[in-house]
């Protein structure tokens, strides 16, 4: 049967009126302000040793902050950086070091080779606190290989070119290093071949959490770093490497190619590769602080 008009009246205006109803009501959702933050202010991390003949240079290139108070992560943050905290009074804040594996931006990690800052920082509503996180190489932590070339005797490595023209040599020269008395300088002359500079054998034992090489480098040229099976000609390059004028510190993460080059060999030999450029006269590659760790 029909709904009468006015029947139909009178419900849509109760309808209406249950909407008004509605939204007098309070929503269901917390409107109560949100508590106001505190701040934590980074503008760098450094890096410490607790013995140089482990641990070696610390130079570093730490970009980011991983951040945790009381064990919740906050965020990560490109530095300097200031961090919102909602939390006060004593609060545990942790800090991890992250840095650009392979020299890409884009490929920002954690660096597990340096073990975390921990300090409790009494925090009060909106004020800033300025900490100094410092990291520092982890107990347990092995480098054997770590090339400092301030002498001409390398220290358990060494080197040869084993294609192509240049030389290489260990230059003794506070002015072309990164730090200390000296440094790996590859010198490619104009029109001369390719040239391959590799390391004698370096072990990789299995089972390791992760593999990484470290150096600071400056350049006039591009140049590739790779890995070669000890005993093998299996080998594959990591990465290519632009030129830079000032040194730039790398991280290069070889875990996963040392996982490939395993079953061949828990050694490896690593290489550098610099490519023929006949529009520069003399491509030169300068090399310091040269690590393995895992």
């Amino acid at each position: 049967m029909p709904i009468p008009y006015s029947v139909k009246h009178v419900l849509g205006c109760m309808a209406f009126a249950s909407w008004i109803a509605l939204l007098s009501l309070p929503l269901g959702c917390d409107t109560s302000p949100a508590p106001a933050p505190c701040f934590l202010r980074i503008d760098t991390i450094a890096v410490d040793s607790t013995s140089f003949d482990s641990t070696g240079s610390v130079s570093h290139a730490i970009r980011y902050a991983w951040v945790y108070a009381n064990d919740n992560l906050l965020g990560v943050f490109w530095l300097p950086a200031v961090v919102p905290v909602l939390e006060t009074g004593d609060v545990d804040v942790t800090v991890f070091g992250g840095i650009s594996e392979n020299g890409i931006a884009t490929q920002a990690g954690r660096y597990p080779f340096y073990a975390p800052w921990q300090a409790k920082v009494n925090l009060n509503t909106m004020d800033t606190q300025i900490i100094f996180p410092r990291v520092r190489y982890p107990k347990g932590f092995i480098t054997p290989i770590n090339q400092t070339f301030d002498q001409s005797q390398l220290n358990g490595m060494s080197l040869a070119i084993v294609q192509g023209g240049g030389f290489y040599s260990v230059l003794l020269n506070a002015n072309e290093a990164f730090e200390g008395q000296g440094c790996l300088q590859l010198y490619l002359p104009q029109n001369e071949q390719d040239m391959i500079l590799e390391t004698s054998s370096l072990p990789v034992p299995t089972g390791k959490a992760g593999y990484f090489i470290e150096m600071n480098y400056r350049n006039n040229c591009d140049f590739l770093l790779g890995l070669r099976a000890a005993g093998s000609n299996q080998s594959a390059s990591l990465i290519g490497v632009r030129p830079r004028s000032e040194y730039n510190k790398l991280y290069v993460n070889i875990t996963n190619l040392v996982d490939q080059l395993s079953g061949v060999s828990e050694a490896v030999h690593l290489f550098i590769r610099v490519p023929q450029d006949t529009t520069i006269a003399d491509q030169r590659v300068y090399i310091d602080n040269l690590k393995l760790v895992y």
